[in-house]
C-alpha cells in the first residue's frame, strides 16, 4: 500500500510541476522556439516553474497564474538565450519569489 501511495503521489507531483509555456509571436514553425530551450533548462534544474523574464535587461512582466504566456519577440529578434539559477537571479535582479531566470538578448529595433 505504501509503495502505490509513493508512486500515485510522485506522478502527481512530477505530473503538475510543468513550466510556463513560453510561445513567441512568430510564425507556426518558430512559436515554440523558446519552449523547447525552457523544457530543456527546466529539466537540467537551471530554473522552476515560474522564471523572471528579462528582455535587454528590463524585466517582463507577465501572469504567473496563466500556463500560456505569449513574448512579444520572433525568433529573428533573439541574439541570446541565457538561464539564470534561483540563486543567481535573486542576487541580481533582487526578486524574492523567483525561480530562475530567463535572459533574453534581442537586436534593437528603431
Amino acid at each position: 500500500m505504501k509503495r502505490i501511495l509513493s508512486i500515485l503521489s510522485s506522478t502527481i507531483v512530477f505530473g503538475c510541476s510543468n513550466p510556463h509555456t513560453f510561445i513567441l509571436n512568430d510564425t507556426k514553425e518558430n512559436k515554440y522556439f523558446v519552449l523547447e530551450l525552457v523544457n530543456q533548462a527546466f529539466d537540467e534544474n537551471q530554473i522552476d516553474k515560474s522564471p523572471l523574464i528579462v528582455i535587454n535587461g528590463i524585466p517582463f512582466e507577465y501572469n504567473k497564474k496563466q500556463d500560456t504566456i505569449l513574448l512579444p519577440l520572433k525568433k529573428s529578434d533573439i541574439i541570446s538565450l541565457d538561464f539564470l539559477n534561483k540563486n543567481s537571479s535573486r542576487i541580481i535582479y533582487n526578486e524574492k519569489e523567483n525561480d530562475g531566470a530567463i535572459i533574453i538578448t534581442t537586436r534593437i529595433q528603431n
